[in-house]
This record gives C-alpha cells, sequence and structure tokens, in this order.
C-alpha cells in the first residue's frame, strides 16, 4: 500500500491506539513498569476531627483522604481494579497530614480508599522501654487503639484511633455516598476489620502491627519500624509472640541501617523476628535488590549511603521526596 493512499493514516492509527491499549493492560500485571510509577495529582481532602464527632476538641488536626474517583466510582476499565479495601495510615509520633503524602497517594491509584489519621499522637511509645512490666508496650498501644490508661498515657474512647476512624467512616459515607466509605463498616457501625490494610511510619507502625496482631486485617505495613524493645527486660515487647488474629505472611516492613530512633537496627530485626516474619525471607537491602526484592517482608535501606543522622534515617524511607526511589518498595508492599 502507498503511504498516499487515504486508508494508510486510519490504518496507522489503529495500529497506535491497539499498541498504547496493550501498554496500558500490560502494566496491571504483577510486575510494576515505567510508564505506571509516574505519580498522578490525588488531592488529599482534609476533614477535620471535630467535624465527625463534636465530642473531639484535641489533637483535630484534619485527616486526609484519598481516592482515586476514576477506580471507585466511574470504574475505568483502563484504571488498576477497586481493591474494595481501605488503607488506613497512622502516622508517627507529632506526625501531620504533610507526611506520607505520596505513598497515600499511590495507594489509592492502585485502587485503595485511604484514610490518613490524626490521633493522640504526642507520647512516643519508647517511654515503655524501661519499664519492667512485660505488657507495657501493649497496653501503651490498646490504650490509643481502643482507649484507655496507664502509668504512661490516659486517651478517652472518644479520642482513640477506633472512635476517630469510625465516625470518620460514618462522615464520609454521609457526604460522599458514591465512594462507598459505609463498606468497611459492619451493619452494627463497627470497624469492618478484614477489609482493612493497616499502615504506619514509627510510632503508627506499632499501632498497625498490634493492630493486625489483635484483628484480622488483609495487610501489615509499617516503616520506621516495628520498634517496642524493652530495655528493662533485653527482649522484643511481649506481645509480638502472641498468637496473631492475621496470618504472618500478610506483614510487611521497611526501614533504614542508621535508624536508632526507639531502638538500634539490631533490636529492630529482633523484633521483626519475634514477630515470626523471618520465616517468609531474610532482610534484603532494596538498594541491593529490585522489585519484587526475593519476596522478602522485611526490607532496608542505607540510602543514601554515608553518616546520616538517626532521626532523617528514621523517616527516609516514606518521606515524599523520596518517592521516585521508593516507590517500587511502596507499590511491593502494597501489593504483593
Amino acid at each position: 500500500m502507498r503511504s498516499t493512499d487515504p486508508l494508510w493514516p486510519v490504518l496507522l492509527r489503529s495500529c497506535l491506539s491497539l499498541i498504547a491499549f496493550t501498554l496500558a493492560h500490560s502494566a496491571m500485571g504483577t510486575e510494576p513498569r515505567e510508564q505506571e510509577l509516574t505519580f498522578q495529582a490525588l488531592n488529599g481532602i482534609p476533614v477535620k476531627p471535630s467535624d465527625t464527632d463534636r465530642e473531639i476538641t484535641a489533637f483535630n488536626n484534619p485527616h486526609y483522604v484519598y481516592v482515586d474517583r476514576d477506580i471507585v466510582v466511574a470504574h475505568d476499565a483502563r484504571a488498576p481494579a477497586d481493591r474494595h479495601e481501605l488503607l488506613l495510615f497512622i502516622p508517627g509520633t507529632n506526625g501531620t497530614g504533610k507526611g506520607a503524602v505520596r505513598f497515600c497517594q499511590l495507594a489509592a491509584r492502585y485502587g485503595y480508599h485511604v484514610i490518613f489519621l490524626m490521633y493522640p499522637d504526642d507520647v512516643p511509645a519508647s517511654i515503655c522501654r524501661d519499664d519492667p512490666d512485660p505488657n507495657a508496650f501493649r497496653d501503651f498501644r490498646m490504650a490509643i487503639i481502643t482507649g484507655g490508661k496507664t502509668s504512661q498515657i490516659a486517651v478517652s474512647r472518644t479520642d482513640s484511633i477506633e472512635n476517630r476512624l469510625i465516625k470518620l467512616l460514618m462522615h464520609l459515607k454521609r457526604i460522599r455516598p458514591r465512594e462507598d466509605w459505609g463498606q468497611f463498616l459492619t451493619a452494627s457501625g463497627e470497624l469492618k476489620w478484614s477489609s482493612f490494610a493497616v499502615a504506619g511510619q514509627s510510632q503508627g507502625g506499632g499501632h498497625a502491627a498490634l493492630i493486625g496482631v489483635t484483628h484480622l486485617v488483609a495487610r501489615v505495613i509499617g516503616t520506621g519500624a516495628p520498634k517496642d524493645y524493652s530495655v528493662a527486660l533485653n527482649r522484643p515487647a511481649q506481645w509480638y509472640s502472641q498468637v496473631s488474629a492475621t496470618p504472618k505472611d500478610r506483614f510487611f516492613f521497611f526501614n533504614h541501617q542508621q535508624d536508632h530512633q526507639g531502638c538500634t537496627p539490631e533490636q529492630c530485626l529482633e523484633n521483626v523476628e519475634a514477630l515470626g516474619l523471618g520465616k517468609f525471607g531474610h532482610l534484603v537491602d532494596v538498594d541491593r535488590s529490585t522489585y519484587p526484592y526475593q519476596h522478602s517482608h522485611n526490607l532496608t535501606t542505607d540510602y543514601p549511603g554515608g553518616k546520616l543522622e538517626s532521626k532523617k534515617a528514621h523517616t527516609t524511607v516514606i518521606a515524599d521526596k523520596n518517592a521516585a526511589l521508593f516507590e517500587r518498595v511502596w507499590l511491593y508492599m502494597l501489593t504483593e
């Protein structure tokens, strides 16, 4: 056929369209490709806790909600499928809505409903490390998760993670009905934990892990965690060894090799082993490995190399500025 034939442009456009269609759908496979890891602008929707429950007056910085409406409302066939799972992201001590934005955006773009939750986070869990009570860490965290009082902290049921989350979901169900936030609540208005993926940074990663041990959830992701190591007893927190409601093959952790916040890297590794994750692969350095990281559930980095201050190392693994570097690691933990 000559290039001057009138049918030639039509066939050319058809071929190009077929190639584009094939590339778009191949990107939805299990292995991420370059073209699918370009972040879309999904702005977080702020919701003040007091707008969901008038009894909440403290820790009233906004929650942030991330949702890709092309996926969960329009059900666009060109996009990843709606997972019908809620990614709950719990920030670390004194966290703000500015943390982990890119991680939350990535999760939403791959079909999760996403909530970045504000909660009572001003007291670090490391306050328990010199307490000889073997249940100190667990009791501290459960006081924040469900409401309660210990020698280190007191949190009302109103201010607890559970109540704040329930009230936020009820609020979203009411004001954004097409996004189907109600699917994450039971008929009686409780949390449907089996539909949750629970993630968190630092203290939040510890809360996520304990929620996973206490409730059956879809997966657990911790960055800068788990850090509950008892200096008083010279061993990992006792709750790591209790029977877990969530199978351990659903737990994933990502830490920096120079992160000494809360405990040393060696103690953090002991914590992961105490949780039983050793049977799902050894510690894998993502700087020297590629996706899917030998299918390990315990990942580490030393980026950018050289001497790094511990506090900076602690947040490196989830920092927005490192999204281009670690997005494959995040996607692995979100979808493996």
